[in-house]
């Protein structure tokens, strides 16, 4: 089975209720910022009608080749599904990338899930969250001590912190928005409407 099937990497409560919350805004049109594998893209894909245009920015993951193989696969299993889809391999704080997403511009809907450092995510909701009706972020419930953090980042290739937390609860308030949180130290997702 391919990895884009069954690898969503997403706690199953929080994406079955993101993928639920954007069918009942019958979205058209999809952003996603960090797709990993295409898991969450290929879930959010089966609530949307064909010929819907669904862009992914992601950068091949360090220790994960194979991850990169999984999304583009998955990107033209929706191209020959009759999606208009389009993969953007690259940082998403790229001025070429941004440029070229906002000519697929606007988006119902868009997933900022890529680098969670303070710096990338700020960037990305620059860049990208004027694209969108629907902004949603990852990782809002990231609470792991600090120890922990250093230790990941000792041990795996690529690890860094996760700033997107603090991120969230400065942004949201300025918006009619919903939490969406299960796992009680990590994951979750926060979703506003522009």
């Amino acid at each position: 089975m391919k990895s884009y099937l069954n690898n969503p990497l997403q706690f199953p409560q929080e994406i079955t209720e993101f993928v639920r919350l954007m069918k009942e805004n019958q979205i058209r049109s999809y952003l996603e910022i960090g797709s990993m594998y295409g898991g969450s893209l290929w879930m959010v894909s089966r609530i949307m009608p064909k010929g819907s245009r669904i862009v992914s920015v992601d950068l091949p993951t360090p220790g994960k080749p194979h991850a990169a193989q999984s999304l583009q696969e998955c990107m033209q299993h929706l191209l020959r599904e009759g999606f208009d889809a389009h993969l953007f391999v690259g940082d998403s704080t790229n001025a070429d990338i941004v440029k070229k997403v906002k000519a697929l511009s606007p988006f119902d809907a868009g997933l900022i899930d890529g680098n969670h450092t303070l710096s990338y995510v700020s960037r990305d909701w620059e860049n990208y969250g004027p694209l969108c009706k629907i902004v949603a972020f990852h990782d809002i419930n990231y609470h792991r001590p600090q120890e922990e953090i250093t230790a990941r980042m000792k041990q795996f290739q690529g690890f860094y912190a996760i700033d997107v937390p603090p991120f969230w609860d400065k942004l949201k308030n300025g918006y009619r928005h919903v939490e969406i949180k299960y796992d009680k130290r990590d994951n979750g997702f926060g979703v506003l409407w522009r």
